[in-house]
């Protein structure tokens, strides 16, 4: 793991910190290792249903790439080829994972934040957030799969105006476009994230995970879907002791205590 990535567990709660807050959490290559690993580690424990991102130091979610690091880490060909695998891998680890995510959004998202936070089953932010992709100040370029789950989110027009127009969001703009599903005021907003991930991670996780891999899969090429696999899960869930769990819990008038099983 790596300083600029702090993660903690409470219960079935996972947190990724991007923690560079003197340079608005600049991501660099290290930090795009540490992200993977650190989803790879919360994927791999039965214990956490929800992963929560969010931003050290009060001002940014993450404020682009570190740029003063290209030349090292983005120099000539092979280097620039493993830094977009690393960082890749580590979009495509929050993207296919079966916990849900959750970009937790306070100040600026820029560049790579955005790229992190498209990634997140849900994104929410603070009011004095705001988003943007400056790609035609920098010159560097975007794959299809980067390009594709932004429309996917916001549109093509809209992804036209943040990449080649530069536009920069505010967080009313970022909300209208459905770039995040919900905007709070500054000082509501991390006890809004607290309770609202609390709630998500004790529902029933066989449906997060119907849930998820079935949108997952209409997101992908008709060719590339497997709908065999979405019936599967949604048959698991019917069959599952937390669905009759859920069932007598709704006539008990008390919370449900699902298991996974």
């Amino acid at each position: 793991m790596t300083q600029y990535i702090l993660t903690r567990k409470d219960g079935a709660i996972g947190h990724v910190v991007f923690n560079k807050p003197e340079k608005m959490n600049a991501i660099c290559l290290e930090m795009w290792k540490g992200m993977g690993d650190a989803m790879a580690a919360f994927e791999a424990d039965d214990e956490v249903r929800v992963v929560v991102f969010s931003g050290a130091g009060g001002k940014a979610f993450v404020a682009g790439a570190d740029v003063g690091k290209y030349e090292d880490e983005r120099g000539d060909k092979a280097s620039q080829e493993r830094y977009a695998k690393t960082g890749e891998d580590a979009l495509q680890a929050i993207y296919r994972s079966k916990k849900v995510t959750i970009a937790a959004i306070d100040g600026y998202c820029i560049g790579g934040g955005v790229s992190v936070a498209l990634v997140c089953d849900l994104r929410y932010c603070s009011a004095q957030s705001s988003f943007g992709q400056p790609a035609m100040n920098i010159g560097i370029g975007y794959r299809y799969s980067s390009l594709r789950r932004m429309v996917d989110i916001i549109g093509y027009g809209a992804s036209k105006d943040m990449l080649l127009g530069g536009l920069r969001f505010d967080a009313q703009e970022a909300f209208s476009k459905g770039l995040v599903g919900r905007v709070l005021p500054n000082e509501e907003f991390q006890p809004w994230i607290d309770k609202t991930v609390r709630n998500i991670s004790i529902g029933a996780p066989l449906t997060a995970e119907d849930i998820k891999f079935t949108l997952w899969t209409y997101a992908q090429d008709e060719a590339s879907r497997d709908t065999d696999r979405c019936e599967e899960l949604f048959q698991i869930c019917y069959a599952s002791d937390d669905y009759k769990e859920g069932v007598r819990a709704f006539a008990e008038k008390r919370k449900p205590v699902f298991t996974g099983k």
